[in-house]
């Protein structure tokens, strides 16, 4: 989400864009048997298993898992799919689920709305019904995960406004996401955000979320990136990132997603030698991660 981080819970318009890596998911349904077993196993980048845990069916009873937070997540998942289609999980049969990942674990790419989406697909129900019944987030992440495409994005219940767009802009040779080698807790941040905006503020943020996704002039598109980061900054009552770590960046740094952690967006001058000699390493061209 380049702009309406948080924001987008209070009703303004998000503009977001899908990454190149995804995550796969893959159904291998095996004997009948009158005490049937899901068994998951979850991989990542490099093919090595992160996580596995064993279901029994029909009733979701964890059998085995290899980590307890996860397990109840999946859980979760899994149980608002079968209440929105009872059919779902219930011939009798043993399952295999394998999922992979194609980023990071510690990216914060969605691994949790890549995972909504497969699972909604798979249960033949509505993404954002689960992903509503779940989670308490603004859905924007599942609505990526479902197009590919770049898009303007607005809570509307559990039937958001989704506004598919083009966004080859000139300057994304001149972009980079620069990794804050740290990991944030997008729902932990979500369930503690508590602030309301006021009516101007959600029609600002709105503003600029239009105006960034039609923009092709490159230092307007800069001034609006600092803008959004300036409303979200005295909204949230937190300094702005370029404010708190990188002052002297000749340049502008937008936080993204939840504030804190993952990634920033930075473009300016000697962007990758300044972020490197700051000890930042995880620095990735924006064509190298957008569609």
């Amino acid at each position: 989400m380049l702009c309406g981080e948080y924001a987008v819970l209070n009703g303004a318009s998000a503009f977001a864009l899908p990454t190149k890596a995804g995550q796969s998911l893959q159904v291998e349904v095996g004997q009948k048997s009158e005490s049937p077993v899901l068994s998951w196993k979850a991989l990542n980048k490099q093919g090595e298993l992160w996580f596995q845990a064993k279901i029994a069916l029909p009733y979701f009873i964890v059998l085995e898992y290899t980590d307890q937070d996860i397990s109840i997540q999946l859980l979760r998942f899994l149980i608002n799919a079968k209440a929105l289609n009872p059919n779902f999980l219930s011939e009798g049969y043993d399952v295999q689920v394998t999922t992979n990942l194609e980023f990071d674990n510690d990216e914060g790419l969605g691994s949790s709305s890549t995972l909504t989406n497969n699972i909604a697909q798979w249960a033949e129900v509505n993404p954002f019904s689960l992903h509503f019944n779940a989670f308490k987030g603004s859905g924007f992440d599942v609505a990526v995960a479902q197009t590919g495409k770049p898009l303007l994005y607005t809570m509307n219940g559990s039937d958001p406004i989704i506004e598919t767009l083009e966004w080859n802009k000139p300057f994304r040779d001149k972009l980079y996401f620069v990794h804050l080698n740290k990991k944030q807790n997008s729902r932990l941040q979500i369930a503690n955000y508590k602030r309301n905006m006021s009516p101007t503020q959600v029609a600002q943020i709105t503003r600029i979320s239009k105006l960034i996704s039609i923009n092709d002039d490159y230092f307007e598109f800069c001034l609006l990136l600092e803008l959004a980061e300036n409303e979200m900054s005295q909204v949230l009552g937190m300094p702005c990132i370029k404010q708190e770590l990188f002052e002297d960046f000749k340049g502008t740094v937008k936080s993204l997603g939840a504030w804190g952690g993952d990634y920033v967006l930075a473009t300016g001058e000697d962007t990758v030698s300044y972020f490197q000699s700051k000890g930042y390493h995880r620095i990735i061209p924006f064509n190298d991660l957008i569609l």
